[in-house]
Formats: C-alpha cells, structure tokens, sequence
C-alpha cells in the first residue's frame, strides 16, 4: 500500500463491549486479519465482570487505545472512542459482530479517491438462526429521507464529520436508534453520501433492535422530528406497519407460494405466449428490459429479485435462483440448462444454515450450455462461460473460462456489438 490515496484513509475502527466474553474475540481477531494496513483499533468495554477485559487486555500492545469503566451506554461509550480515534475514518464495529472478509477495508479503501465525501457505506451480511442474507444497500441516497439504506456498522463516517455529530445520549425518544438519529442528521446538514459495493459487516440478527415494529416507530420519530414532510412520512410508516405485520401470517405464506412459486414454475411453463409469461413476471417485480426473451419451462426462486437489463436470452431448462439477488445486463445470451444459483447453506454450521449471495452478469456475456454459476460470483462485460463450466469465482472482462472449477482458457474479442434476439413463436 504505497499510493498517496490510500495513505489518506486510515481507518479507526470502535468496538464497544459489556460482559460478552463469548463474541468479543472473534469480534477482535476479525479486525487483526484485515489486510488494510492504515488502520487503528479502539476498544471501549463498559467495565465487564464476566472476563471479557481479561481478553482485551491481551491485545493491550496492539490497540490505539482501550479502557475498562463504567459508561452511560453503548452510545455513550461510541462517544467515548471517537473522541480518541486519530484515523480519517470511523467504523463502530460493536462486540460480536464482524468484518465480511480480510479484505472488507481494503476493497473499501485501495485506490478510492475520497475527497469531498463524508459517508462510505456498503453492503451487510445478516446472520440468523437458519440463514445468513446479504443485506444490499441501496445507491439512491435520496431515500434516506424516509428510513435507513444501510446498516450503521457498515459504513466509514469522516472523523471530524462524527464528531460534529456525536450521538445524542440526552435524547431518549429515539431509544436504541441513535446511530439512524446521526445518519439521519448527517444527511439533511448536506454531507455527501457514497456507497461501494462491498460486503462490510456481518451481524447478528437477534439483538436489541430486532423488533420490527419498534423500529419503525423510531424510524418515523426521526424522520418527522424537522416537520418535513410529516404527514408523507406517516403514511410511508403506515405502510410498512401493515407489511410487516402481513409477512407474519398464514396468508400472506400461502400468497407467497402461490403467486412466486406455484403459478411461476407449474403454470407459466405451459404458457405459450411470452407477451402474457412477461406481463406476469413484472407484475411481481421482476425487472425486464426492452427486447429480452425468457423461453418456457425454467425454474425460478424468487422472480420478483431478478433484473434483466435489454435484448437478453434465457433458453429452456435453467434454474435460477435469485434469492440472493440477480442482476443480468443487456446482449447477455444464457443457453438451456444453465443453474444459477444465489442459495447455499455453511457447511461448517451445526444448524445448516442458508447462505444467500448475490450474482451479477454483464453486458454481452455468454453462459454456455449446462454451466453452472454459484453465489455471489460476477460475470464481466463479454465473458464466456463454456458448456459444463461450474464458476466459483469471478470472471473478469471478456475472459473465456471452461472446466470444473472454472478457469481462464482464453480472451474474447472486445468489438461486441450484438442483441440477443428470438422471433420464434409459442416458445
């Protein structure tokens, strides 16, 4: 790491801890193995009893700083550590919660010019008792006029903008939803937000704000506690209470198979008429472009969380599941029995449970017949993916990868200038 960029953000990660001996070295050694070098750990434990500042007195030699004291709370005591960070940047990484991979900081970091930005933000990784779920961020910024796009703890805020924007530790109408309070006010101030499309944080999904109606209402508290647009903002609260109280019915799982399982892959496929099978697709929010052609007798999971982007083809006999999230860009021709595949499960866990990555394909790729792409691997622009090939990994632009695991064979010509087309009725 020797660029004059990356030197300029050192990035000063928090953790804040009481009595959890149980996750905060996993939490610690998350950090220790990232292989972003400008880098700077601070460490704040609420003054435990049950060993837990034993275990971080034995990185004592690796840390900026640590203490072990009582505190008002966990914000109080993220107040604490950014008073003492002296990096560019600050992540709140909180006890047993950690970083995606060793290479979270530096996929953040290498080679980002960051002048002018305020907030970096990423993409999360929810863990539960049966699945783990990438939790993807959204790009639009805009729309944290209304909720949070992202999880706190995957995001860089600047050390002087945190500090201009402590957590409020006075306010208790906001509860456990401090850290949005402080997004929330980042974001009306004016302070530029970017997102990098990087897998940060891995989290616990069972914790103190794991309750959806509660959130809401913070959410709602926040977002109305300027007045801007109240009563908007009211309904939009109005709107997610009856969703989410709808997701936990009998009914709503009945619709769910009905509508996204049963009549997508037992009636569709009889269907002749791709005018009405792509009617149906968009009507549950699959995104198709213009001249795209989906030919019968595919297998889908989760349709309403594919993209297609113009004149793509998906031929006969593909299995796609998507509930990890497919993204597939424009002249991307798939031929017949390719799987595609976002689910999986940890082989490593006692309870199996599902993992769930996001697959993205792009502009002018070709996937061969019979191939096989498993989760969260990217495709590039003009990349062939030869009949039988099963991709563990990426395939960079116009590389031509072929065998079981998928390697690269060859380069593609980079003049592409096609549309995948079909004329061919009732298919």
């Amino acid at each position: 790491m020797n660029s004059s960029i990356d030197n300029k953000n050192k990035v000063s990660v928090i953790t804040v801890v009481f009595n959890d001996a149980k996750h905060i070295r996993e939490t610690m050694e998350s950090f220790f193995s990232q292989t972003w070098e400008a880098k700077e750990y601070i460490v704040i434990d609420g003054g435990s009893t049950d060993g837990t500042a034993d275990i971080i007195r034995e990185y004592s030699d690796r840390l900026a700083y640590w203490c072990s004291e009582r505190d008002n709370g966990i914000y109080d005591a993220m107040n604490k550590g950014i008073s003492k960070a002296k990096g560019d940047w600050i992540n709140i990484l909180n006890s047993g919660d950690t970083f995606v991979s060793n290479d979270a900081l530096y996929s953040v970091f290498h080679g980002r010019e960051t002048d002018g930005v305020d907030v970096i933000y990423g993409n999360s990784i929810e863990s539960g008792p049966r699945a783990k779920v990438r939790k993807t961020a959204s790009a639009n910024a805009k729309l944290l006029e209304f909720s949070p796009i992202y999880r706190h703890g995957s995001s860089f805020v600047r050390t002087e903008v945190h500090r201009k924007f402590p957590f409020d530790t006075s306010n208790r109408r906001f509860g456990y939803a401090l850290d949005w309070d402080v997004i929330y006010r980042m974001y009306k101030s004016g302070c530029k937000f970017e997102k990098t499309d990087t897998d940060i944080e891995c989290y616990a999904k069972e914790g103190v704000s794991n309750n959806p109606i509660r959130n809401l209402w913070y959410n709602y508290l926040i977002t109305t506690q300027d007045g801007d647009r109240r009563a908007r903002k009211f309904f939009f609260f109005l709107k997610a209470i009856s969703v989410s109280e709808l997701k936990r019915t009998c009914l709503y799982r009945v619709a769910h198979a009905l509508f996204l399982t049963y009549i997508v892959n037992d009636i569709l496929p009889i269907v002749p008429f791709w005018k009405l099978r792509r009617a149906y697709l968009k009507l549950l929010g699959m995104k198709i472009g213009k001249g795209t052609f989906i030919m019968k007798d595919n297998y889908f999971i989760n349709p309403n969380l594919i993209a297609v982007g113009d004149h793509s083809h998906i031929n006969r006999g593909c299995t796609i599941d998507a509930r990890g999230k497919i993204k597939i860009g424009n002249s991307v021709s798939v031929s017949h029995n390719v799987n595609i595949i976002t689910g999986s499960h940890d082989i490593h866990s006692s309870s199996f449970v599902g993992v769930f990555k996001e697959i993205s394909i792009s502009d002018y790729a070709w996937i061969g017949i019979g191939s096989t792409i498993l989760q969260g691997v990217s495709i590039g622009k003009g990349a062939v993916v030869c009949a039988g090939a099963v991709v563990t990994k990426d395939v960079g632009d116009y590389e031509i990868v072929a065998g079981i695991p998928a390697h690269t064979i060859g380069k593609r010509e980079k003049n592409l200038d096609y549309h995948c087309s079909w004329t061919t009725p009732l298919t």
